[in-house]
């Protein structure tokens, strides 16, 4: 009866059965004691009416040694399992009941639960290498995906970000804005996170400049109007037709009609015939290059993100950010408004610098510190802090009992709380505001 209460049981969420059972085995095995489990011990002789009276000394001490192969072998089996598996099975009466118990509960349900509990429950160990920590997300997502549970790109992609480390605690905010996670594939993804750490300044340069190209080609996207306001197949304009003159008045084709080719049962963006886009020339490489030099500052971030906000205490947390910035010239307690420079976005994009100055903020536990060298840039739309920055300056970035991220000082103080949400890390810091003077 007892026997069959435990096998009614099933295996615990916590125990990985199909990493325990081969390890316990094995071990069992080597200690001569896998053949108790295996084939069970028989009942007592002494407590059978038939067997008792006509039992022999020899067989009797088999009977007692193949008990205590048992017994050692059930002490064995117990102390390998988890708290939880442990309390399920503290009724088996035999390492061959806890066995088969454990075995017939380790069916379908038993395995996905495990398994959706251990993706739940993902995270990073501080110092653990970025590529095994993948890897091992990835085989509990393959394994999921056999039992018919699919998770979704971008369902992994977010849960290898919220569980990095602390040492990562910048990489989400960078890859937020450098590509469309949610349209990105899982192997992109993990090849894009292997040479992460491997990106140069030089890199971010070229990713610059090949944004930049693509901004201007898009800038003369319609050859049928010369505007840039739209593309070519989003045109109205009439093509003109051959042997007109310039100054004729030329007449719109009739609906119906693609405004490329001139024929009918299609429209433009459809056509077959495009244009060909002028190619990008050497003297605007040139120019992009020369325009590349005067860079003096890099931020791997949009300007604008339309569907985010960003509060004036809310201070984004960027690893590749090389100076810290704010739009916001209220917040200097001092400012050159004589420093000019230019800060190069990911997107192409650059901004003026329109000062330097210092920007001093009350800490978590009321002490006043001031931040050097922010740059003024009233063309921003949020307060960033810059990790290359900080780190320079001695802070450190460590993860707290919780899972939060804490950001210290080289004194060890806590700057002040911080925010993960889809716009990124972000610390919340009292600034005290002063008149700025140059």
């Amino acid at each position: 009866m007892v026997a069959a209460n435990i096998h009614d049981a099933v295996v615990s969420d916590d125990l990985n059965y199909e990493i325990w059972a081969p390890i316990a085995k094995t071990t069992l095995t080597e200690k001569g004691l896998w053949d108790v489990v295996e084939n069970g011990v028989p009942p007592d002789p002494s407590k059978v009416p038939e067997l008792a009276a006509t039992i022999q000394a020899e067989e009797f001490s088999k009977w007692r040694d193949l008990a205590e192969k048992d017994m050692k072998a059930l002490q064995i089996l117990q102390s390998s399992l988890t708290d939880s598996a442990f309390r399920k099975t503290l009724s088996a009466s035999s390492a061959k009941d806890l066995w088969d118990s454990l075995e017939k509960g380790n069916n379908e349900q038993a395995k996905l639960r495990r398994l959706e509990k251990q993706f739940e429950e993902l995270s990073m160990n501080e110092g653990e290498p970025i590529n095994p920590y993948i890897d091992r997300v990835i085989e509990i997502v393959e394994q999921l995906r056999r039992f018919k549970i699919a998770k979704s790109d971008y369902q992994v992609i977010e849960k290898v970000l919220a569980t990095l480390s602390g040492s990562y605690d910048d990489v989400a905010p960078v890859l937020g804005d450098l590509v469309d996670l949610k349209n990105m594939s899982l192997k992109s993804f993990v090849e894009l996170f292997y040479v992460y750490d491997s990106i140069t300044e030089e890199s971010i340069h070229l990713m610059l400049k090949a944004n930049r190209l693509r901004s201007m080609a898009e800038e003369e996207s319609c050859v049928l109007c010369n505007k840039n306001n739209h593309k070519q197949e989003d045109c109205s304009s009439s093509i003109p037709k051959a042997g007109k003159s310039s100054g004729a008045r030329q007449s719109k084709p009739k609906k119906g009609k693609c405004f490329q080719c001139g024929e009918r049962g299609h429209k433009a963006k459809d056509c077959n015939k495009k244009i060909q886009q002028p190619a990008v020339t050497e003297d605007q490489i040139e120019i992009v290059e020369e325009k590349e030099i005067e860079v003096d500052f890099l931020l791997l971030a949009a300007l604008n993100l339309n569907e985010f906000t960003y509060d004036e205490n809310m201070w984004m947390i960027y690893g590749h950010a090389t100076n810290h910035m704010t739009p916001y010239e209220k917040l200097f307690t001092t400012l050159d408004r004589t420093y000019k420079a230019k800060v190069g976005l990911v997107d192409g994009t650059i901004i003026m610098v329109e000062g330097i100055g210092d920007v001093k903020i009350k800490m978590k536990e009321g002490k006043q510190k001031t931040i050097n060298n922010v740059i003024f840039v009233p063309g921003l739309n949020r307060n960033v802090l810059s990790v290359q920055q900080m780190k320079s300056r001695g802070c450190s970035f460590i993860t707290g009992a919780r899972g939060e991220c804490i950001v210290h000082d080289r004194t060890g103080k806590e700057f002040g709380d911080t925010l993960w949400d889809k716009r990124g890390l972000s610390l919340r810091l009292q600034v005290i505001e002063g008149n700025a003077t140059s």
